[in-house]
């Protein structure tokens, strides 16, 4: 770790953290050798492992012994095929940002209404847009997360529109259910998603959809300048759309 992160570092979380690399090497721990490996008092590593167990991280056994619950493996698992989706997609988004010097992401649906950011290309063109990698914002927010949404179950949209605040950032934000749904079937009619300007006002981004079994599992998308992104609309989508061609016949 270097010297410029430590004022970021929440000592609690790491410690925390620092029990669960403990389970690398163990199978099955209790407090008392939890405290004894870190070198920390037996109320405190209980404390954490209480903690731990209550986020789902491991669990307690019939000998009051803790293990790795099955949410790790999960995550591994998730972790594993998000890299194996990056690695399968990057050159794609790659292609079309040294072509059109753009911005270029991937992105996934986070849970039930957010989307992040798990992917990008920095275009090389004077202003461009940099997303930092993890950020997650509502799915009707971004042209990636309505590109997703305009092919989930009838359940998932319904779902949505009950649990999210439609909180407007620009004049061209969406505001309410009516105008998401409206969208939406924009976004099956043509094929992709557009944000204009809905979130940063001289901001525009295009998005397609990936599927796999019929299912959206992550979209990419090109940003930049509104007036450079809308005068090149018609080349940007369709380069988007044979990238997606490509992608979904390597997945199938």
């Amino acid at each position: 770790m270097s010297a410029e992160n430590d004022k970021y570092v929440l000592q609690s979380v790491e410690t925390a953290l620092s029990i669960l690399d403990l389970f690398m090497d163990h199978e099955e721990l209790a407090a008392a050798d939890a405290a004894k490996l870190l070198d920390m008092n037996r109320s405190k590593a209980f404390r954490l492992l209480v903690t731990l167990e209550n986020c789902g991280y491991i669990t307690k056994t019939e000998n009051t012994k803790y293990r790795l619950s099955a949410k790790v493996a999960a995550l591994g698992q998730i972790a594993q095929s998000r890299q194996e989706l990056i690695g399968l997609i990057h050159p794609h988004i790659a292609n079309i940002t040294e072509i059109t010097g753009e911005s270029t992401h991937v992105s996934v649906m986070k849970d039930s209404i957010h989307s992040a950011f798990i992917d990008k290309c920095v275009g090389s063109r004077w202003l461009t847009m940099d997303i930092a990698i993890g950020h997650t914002q509502f799915a009707h927010a971004s042209a990636g997360g309505k590109a997703m949404m305009a092919f989930e179950t009838d359940q998932f949209i319904n779902t949505y529109l009950k649990t999210v605040t439609f909180q407007p950032y620009t004049e061209y934000s969406i505001r309410d259910a009516r105008g998401l749904l409206t969208e939406l079937d924009e976004v099956r009619r043509k094929g992709y998603a557009a944000d204009r300007e809905q979130i940063d006002i001289g901001l525009t981004c295009l998005a397609v959809p990936i599927t796999s079994s019929g299912r959206p599992i992550a979209a990419i998308s090109i940003s930049g300048p509104t007036t450079r992104i809308v005068s090149r609309e018609t080349e940007f989508t369709e380069m988007l759309k044979d990238a997606k061609t490509k992608i979904e016949e390597a997945l199938s």
